[in-house]
């Protein structure tokens, strides 16, 4: 076996206990039961949020400290955070303890970053694309026995709701115990990146080795400017200066093309909202339909399943996105805004829980789609930090979304309300990218008319 697939596989167990939460489906039920006792308000208003501040804050330096601490250190941090959140869940009483543990849940989100990118510094970038679907296969894996556990548990009378959160605390140690022996990386992107000369025109480094014959844009992508000439075995972490440069540099090369500004703009847009809709969703369930909550378990089984098999399906179609990507966000975006929008006003589960599962299957679709584009168009080592600026563009929206809809301080919608708002703005969304895409089929048209008048074969 290759080193980099079992280095996939040692990460990728690590990613499925990290998502063995079984608790996840019912921790609005826990939240609001006889043992912890707070009211739907409490817990939409004053806890939940503070766990979407802290993200924020926090994303703006976990990228950075996760390229100097050479990632291995973040993951555990990331464990441990999860290990801090499930004691407090357990043990822990008040609204006080419960806004600390969202703080740690916060983190646990946040530093979630680490664990996408280690992979990235310890294999070669022609590997990028298997690596990232094993991690996201890993991921969706433990979330889904996860949710057939917790769901056959309930419904057997083997453990109640609140004997869940010990289970989850047992994958959470498993996660941290086995992040201990994660090999360490003696690289990174940013801080600790060893560049060497100028070969044929082209600056060699670990993550592009010219002795493998991979380039360091093997995904076809070239940089704007002509790269520079540098010390041999020159360490970045020895010159802030280069870390900048290489930084900005990336950065530049990545937000100055507009094709990723559009897929890059729906990434934050669209996860702001699935992010709220996810985290928010059990408490519109909850004025539904109380009862029928306790087959919430099932239904984040089915899609888990669902939405990773469309997800597998959509990464292996064949289409031109230049041309019909605009179409795609459009036309999804916009039907699943009209399906939250519907929820909002739902009196049945049956179709709250279809919404829920539609929607979550339409997300990963693009998600796919998107992540794809991006990644063909950016500089491989650039990876982590274009997706750590689309998830810190995402925080910011969803703080500023949260901040004016929920909190105690702005408008204070009833959850009914937040929902028909989450849903409106999928609509604009979509709305906006089926415009684009009919001005996108019309260029395309047009310079086919002109090609073929040109042609006198035609």
């Amino acid at each position: 076996m290759e080193a980099w697939v079992k280095l996939s596989i040692w990460i990728g167990i690590f990613g499925f206990f990290k998502e063995f939460r079984p608790e996840d489906p019912y921790i609005t039920q826990y939240m609001t039961g006889p043992k912890m006792n707070f009211t739907s308000e409490q817990v939409n208003r004053v806890i939940f949020p503070v766990a979407t501040y802290t993200s924020m804050i926090e994303l703006v330096f976990v990228f950075l400290i996760t390229d100097w601490l050479r990632y291995k250190p973040v993951v555990i941090v990331c464990a441990f955070s999860g290990v801090i959140v499930q004691i407090m869940l357990i043990w822990c009483r008040g609204v006080t303890a419960m806004q600390v543990m969202e703080v740690f849940y916060g983190t646990y989100c946040c530093t979630e970053v680490a664990y996408y990118t280690y992979i990235y510094a310890k294999v070669d970038p022609q590997y990028f694309q298997q690596v990232t679907s094993y991690m996201r296969g890993s991921v969706l894996s433990g979330r889904f026995l996860s949710s057939i556990v917790s769901q056959i548990f309930l419904f057997w009378k083997i453990m109640t709701i609140d004997q869940l959160n010990d289970l989850t605390l047992v994958g959470m140690l498993c996660a941290f115990f086995w992040a201990l022996g994660l090999p360490s990386v003696p690289r990174s992107l940013y801080f600790h990146r060893e560049v060497l000369p100028v070969i044929n025109g082209v600056i060699g480094s670990p993550a592009a080795s010219t002795s493998n014959g991979i380039s360091p844009h093997s995904n076809g992508v070239s940089p704007s400017s002509p790269p520079k000439t540098v010390p041999l075995s020159r360490s970045c972490c020895s010159s802030s200066s280069y870390v900048l440069e290489f930084l900005w540099e990336d950065f530049k090369f990545a937000f100055t093309n507009v094709y990723v500004i559009k897929w890059s703009a729906w990434v934050a847009l669209g996860t702001c909202v699935y992010l709220q809709f996810m985290g928010y969703v059990q408490l519109l369930w909850q004025n539904v339909d109380k009862n029928l909550t306790q087959y919430n378990g099932a239904v984040e089984a089915v899609y888990t399943l669902i939405s990773a098999s469309a997800a597998f399906l959509f990464g292996r179609i064949a289409l031109d996105w230049k041309v019909h990507g605009d179409c795609l966000l459009g036309v999804l975006t916009l039907v699943a805004g009209v399906l939250v929008t519907l929820s909002a006003f739902a009196t049945s589960m049956i179709f709250c829980f279809g919404v829920y599962i539609v929607f979550g299957t339409l997300y990963h679709i693009q998600m796919t789609v998107a992540y794809s584009e991006i990644a063909k168009n950016i500089k491989p080592d650039s990876y982590a930090l274009v997706f750590g600026v689309n998830s810190l563009a995402s925080l910011i929206f969803q703080t500023i979304l949260t901040y004016t809809v929920a909190s105690e301080q702005m408008f204070k919608l009833p959850i009914e309300s937040q929902f028909t708002v989450y849903g409106v703005c999928f609509i604009v969304l979509g709305t906006f990218y089926i415009v684009k895409s009919i001005f996108t089929y019309l260029n395309v048209y047009t310079s086919r008319r002109i090609i073929a008048s040109k042609d006198p074969s035609s």
